[in-house]
Order: C-alpha cells, then structure tokens, then sequence
C-alpha cells in the first residue's frame, strides 16, 4: 500500500465512520546520544552529544538518550529563546522535547558542558539566523564550551549553504 492510499483509506473509514477526516500534519523526531568515548584524545572528543548539531521545523521532536549517570540534558544559559522552557534532563534513558518555538537552542551536559560538551538545535529559520550571528562572548561557559558552540554555529551555517 502506498502513502497516498494509505491516507485515503484512512479518511475513507473516518467518512465511513461517520467522523471527520482530520489532516494532521507530520513532524520528524531526531535521535541524539550521549557518547562517552574514552579512547578519543581530547576531552571535547571523549564527552559528546551525537550529532552535535540540528536542524529542525518547528514541531520536531528531539528523543534524547542515555540522560544516565553524570550525563545530563540542559538549556544554556543565555542560548535559548525567550519565552521558552528551559531544559532539564537528568537520570532518564529517553526524554522527548519538541521544539515548537523558532530559534537557536544551546544544550549542554551540566558535568561534561565545560569540556565542550554542548549542542546547538537550530528550528526553523530563525534558528539559522540566530546561528550566523552567533557571538559567544558574553556567553556564560567556560571557554571550551564557548569554542565548542562556535564551531557548531559555524556547521550549522555550512550544513544549510
């Protein structure tokens, strides 16, 4: 069966069924990990979330995963849109958050963020802007963090060219 007959047939019993067809509008979910790779070089390496960066519409869902142990999912401070709800994953196999709002969102690990444990989420397109315009100097991080969210924004800007 196809997709479109599959949709068909789907409005066809609500019809049927004498309710109404409702068009719902689909919404992609994003896997991230939580990487401890000890035999990396560099801290930043060992500690990571995979991918790093992503780009999103608004109403995609990220589906975090292994929030275990020192590993923790949260919202930097001072990268996450106003007006939004902050972050904070802690001691959770799978954790779902969807991205509603268009912006640029800045995750970071609370134990691992200060080796360069971060993540950006663009949504929608002024995710990306806020991405080219990234600046972190007044970010509240350590500086690995900051180099990290730099180089992020620098991908995320290259990924969308």
């Amino acid at each position: 069966m196809t997709l479109r007959t599959g949709i068909f047939g789907a409005a066809t019993a609500l019809v049927l069924l004498g309710q109404p067809a409702v068009a719902q509008e689909a919404h992609d979910v994003h896997v991230v990990h939580q990487v401890s790779d000890h035999a990396a070089a560099i801290a930043r390496h060992i500690f990571r979330f995979e991918p790093a960066i992503l780009m999103l519409e608004p109403g995609d869902t990220v589906r975090f995963l292994n929030s275990v142990g020192s590993h923790t999912v949260m919202s930097q401070d001072g990268l996450w849109p106003g007006g939004v709800e902050i972050v904070d994953i802690r001691g959770e196999r799978e954790a779902n958050v969807t991205f509603d709002t268009p912006g640029l969102y800045g995750i970071t690990c609370a134990r691992h963020g200060r080796y360069g444990m971060t993540m950006l989420i663009a949504v929608g397109d002024a995710g990306l802007a806020g991405a080219e315009a990234f600046d972190p100097t007044d970010l509240k991080a350590t500086s690995l963090a900051k180099e990290a969210f730099s180089a992020q924004a620098k991908a995320l800007v290259a990924e969308a060219n």
